[in-house]
C-alpha cells in the first residue's frame, strides 16, 4: 500500500499552526523565560505527551535560517545530541523522508532514532514551516539495541519581522519510547531549548 506522505505532512503542518498559538484553547504554560528564549509546555490533546514551544528572535534572514535547520545532514554541526542524520529518499523539491539517530540521554540507555517525513513550506506571506512527523519505512527497519522513537511533530516556523528581525518558533511532540524514567522525560524541554540556542548560534557565527 502506497503511503501518502503528502496528506500526511499537511495535517500534522495544520495541527501545529493551530497548536502554535498562545491563547486559552491551547493551554500552553510557561516554563522558561531566560536569555530571549520563551519555552512553554502542554500536553498533547491526543495522546497525553508532552508538547514543547520554544520562541526567539535573530538578526538572520529567514532564507539563511532555513538553509540550516531544513538540512537534515547539517543537523550534526550544531546539535551535539545527534549522532547521525542523513535523507532516506527525496519525495519531490520540498518533501523528503529523514533519518536521525541520537545519542542516549544517560548512560546505560539505548540511542533514540527516527524516521520521518520532512516538508518545507513557503507561504506567500514570507513566513516559512519546516514540519516532520515519524514514519514506518519497510526499508529502514528498527536496528537492535537501537530504540525506534515516535516524533508526533516537529516543526520549525520562521516569520520575518518589520525590525530586519526573524521570529523563530520551534513545536515538538517526542516520545522516546522504551523504559525511560520520568526524569528524563521531564528534560525534553530543556533538550528541545537547548538544540533552539544551539542552532541560533551557529546561524550568528557562519551566515552573515
Amino acid at each position: 500500500m502506497q503511503v501518502n506522505y503528502e496528506a500526511l505532512i499537511d495535517e500534522t503542518k495544520n495541527k501545529m499552526m493551530k497548536w502554535q498559538e498562545i491563547n486559552e484553547q491551547n493551554m500552553w504554560e510557561l516554563y522558561q523565560n531566560k536569555d530571549g528564549y520563551i519555552v512553554y509546555t502542554k500536553k498533547n490533546p491526543e495522546n497525553g505527551i508532552t508538547m514543547n514551544r520554544t520562541q526567539t528572535e535573530i538578526a538572520r534572514t529567514p532564507d539563511q535560517i532555513l538553509d540550516l535547520i531544513g538540512d537534515v545532514n547539517k543537523r550534526p554541526m550544531y546539535d551535539e545530541k545527534v549522532e547521525t542524520a542523513h535523507v532516506v529518499e527525496q519525495i519531490d523539491a520540498n518533501t523528503r523522508l529523514v533519518y536521525v539517530r541520537m545519542k542516549a540521554p544517560i548512560p546505560f540507555m539505548s540511542s533514540r532514532d527516527l524516521i520521518m517525513v520532512q516538508k518545507v513550506y513557503k507561504q506567500n506571506d514570507g513566513i516559512i514551516i519546516v514540519c516532520a512527523k515519524s514514519i514506518i519505512h519497510q526499508k529502514t527497519p528498527p536496528i537492535p539495541k537501537i530504540e525506534r522513537a515516535e516524533m508526533h511533530l516537529s516543526g520549525w516556523i520562521i516569520i520575518p519581522q518589520p525590525n530586519q528581525m526573524t521570529k523563530i518558533i520551534a513545536i515538538q511532540c517526542f516520545d522516546p519510547r522504551g523504559d525511560v524514567p520520568q526524569s528524563v522525560t521531564n528534560q525534553y524541554a530543556k533538550l528541545q531549548s537547548d538544540m533552539m540556542k544551539a542552532a541560533v548560534k551557529f546561524i550568528a557565527l557562519n551566515y552573515k
